[in-house]
């Protein structure tokens, strides 16, 4: 009898006892040796899938010592030391340098018939960085997927030319399919009045690119710069403008699948005409249309992904959401002229990226992200209000709450293609579209903290900055709020409590309102707001 099969067998009569949960075997497929499939023991309890350790140890080749009188499993990796506790979901890992963190799985790990079992999805999401090859759970088939998927080189747009032309800049990209659904919009820098740079957005439904082949062709003509997004549904291309724009128009070709995209520019008498019509508008047309007259809030996290969690479990997401509540309903109590818009409202989970395509609908002029913070472990000292801007993270501290904040894309389905693009340099070219907010997005910062420091005993950080991916698509003065530590115990008490949730919603109230007097004097004055006489 081969390996393979006294694994299976084993598996079955151990679960025969297993009389309080639904048991089975998982099927464990190797991506590049088939075949090696195998099974390992599992049972589904709460709509969960639990595998056994022991077994999924043993596939791969990993070295284990059990306790079973103090229920303890240690696994040993290439770099790392991984022990977890029966009746826990706290795991410790320890590095080749002794370096020892905590981490906490969603749900508690169980000891049945000699054997541990994980929640197989969420110890993969976490735990995948510390083991020796890549693994992943396929939802669908509950399979899990021991090495990297072979995947299949098709491609649906092949690649792109740019053919510069009197008029303008025609794009064509080339497509092996038939193209149905497709739209197309452009927006400009805030203060660009002449509309000379400004971004064109491409979404074309049902399409896979090959990145890599458009990648390789140099833009021309009035395109400055290429940005593509891939997403399971849909892929973005986002072309940078170097110059004014008169029209676009999206077409088929005639006689294949192509998609041609044409820019058009402007002759010089358009130029002057627009020019003039300008210099026309009435300025208080201008005031008017500046107005801050929508907020959105932003209380993170949500559904299934709780955010923190404080020493005495409070959770991130119900102080956000309640927060953001308080705070809204002030909003509408004493300034009926500012329209609120939260994008959510309940406990429901919202991805990243639609935050700020919720507030860029809603022509936003201020995006309040509502947020705890946390330290690696409990009952830590470090404890404050902070406020962090969108910008590359200077200081260790900035890069981890970063980390912990972007953490959540792990939730949305097909996260790894939506947010792959967001390389180093593309993210500095992304914040750069969102330089004309940034004098607006630090003056909000300030007089926040004041406010908070004014209306609450929380110790003041000041202000900061880092890469969040919550930031990055709300085109408007923007901030992320981080309003106390829930890993302290006196800031959760706060934090937790109505008294302490109505305290800073006040005190954020309170700077929306001077904010939003500066902003609009300084409209009225034609200056730009925090700008020295």
């Amino acid at each position: 009898m081969s390996i393979k099969n006294i694994i299976y067998l084993f598996t079955i009569l151990i679960f025969l006892s297993l009389k309080a949960f639904g048991q089975y075997s998982t099927q464990i497929e190797f991506s590049q040796s088939p075949s090696s499939n195998t099974v390992v023991g599992s049972f589904v309890r709460n709509d969960v899938l639990y595998v056994s350790l022991n077994d999924l140890a043993y596939v791969l080749n990993l070295k284990t010592y059990v306790n079973n009188e103090a229920k303890k499993i240690e696994v040993k990796t290439k770099s790392y030391k991984i022990i977890l506790s029966a009746e826990n979901s706290y795991v410790v890992i320890t590095d080749t340098n002794e370096k020892v963190s905590v981490l906490q799985l969603q749900q508690r790990i169980y000891f049945a018939a000699n054997s541990f079992f994980i929640p197989i999805k969420s110890f993969f999401q976490i735990f995948n960085k510390f083991l020796d090859e890549e693994i992943t759970f396929d939802m669908k088939r509950k399979t899990i997927v021991v090495g990297k998927p072979i995947v299949s080189p098709k491609h649906d747009i092949v690649n792109i030319s740019y053919e510069p032309k009197a008029n303008g800049t025609l794009i064509r990209l080339h497509s092996r399919i038939n193209l149905t659904d497709y739209d197309s919009w452009i927006k400009y820098e805030q203060n660009d009045t002449e509309k000379k740079h400004g971004w064109l957005y491409i979404t074309v439904a049902n399409a896979k690119v090959n990145l890599d082949a458009l990648k390789k062709v140099k833009p021309s003509g009035i395109i400055k710069e290429l940005l593509m997004f891939p997403s399971p549904t849909s892929v973005q291309f986002t072309f940078k403008l170097n110059g004014a724009v008169s029209n676009t128009e999206i077409i088929k070709a005639d006689d294949n699948n192509d998609l041609l995209i044409t820019i058009y520019t402007p002759t010089e008498q358009q130029l002057a005409e627009k020019k003039e019509r300008h210099y026309e508008k009435s300025l208080q047309q201008q005031r008017d249309r500046w107005k801050l007259d929508v907020v959105v809030i932003d209380p993170g996290h949500g559904g299934k992904d709780p955010g923190a969690i404080g020493v005495t479990r409070t959770k991130e997401k119900d102080v956000t959401l309640a927060v953001a509540l308080k705070l809204g309903k002030l909003l509408e109590k004493n300034m009926p002229d500012v329209k609120v818009v939260y994008t959510r409202k309940s406990d429901e989970f919202v991805e990243l990226y639609k935050r700020g395509q919720i507030a860029n609908q809603v022509n936003g002029k201020l995006f309040i992200s509502l947020h705890c913070n946390a330290a690696a472990r409990k009952l830590h000292t470090v404890k404050g209000f902070e406020v962090y801007l969108l910008r590359k993270g200077k200081t260790e501290h900035a890069l981890k709450i970063a980390e912990r904040e972007n953490a959540v894309i792990q939730y949305e389905e097909g996260y790894e293609n939506r947010y792959q693009e967001l390389t180093e340099e593309n993210f500095i070219l992304l914040t750069m579209a969102q330089s004309a907010y940034l004098k607006y997005s630090e003056r909000f910062a300030e007089i926040s903290t004041q406010q908070v420091a004014r209306y609450t005993n929380l110790e003041i950080q000041g202000v900061k900055q880092a890469g969040f991916f919550v930031l990055v698509g709300a085109s408007m003065p923007n901030v992320l709020v981080e309003m106390g530590y829930l890993s302290n115990r006196s800031d959760e008490k706060l934090l937790k409590s109505s008294v302490g949730q109505n305290k800073i919603a006040t005190a954020l109230f309170n700077a929306i309102q001077i904010y939003k007097n500066e902003y609009e004097q300084s409209l009225d004055e034609g200056k730009t707001m925090g700008a020295k006489e």
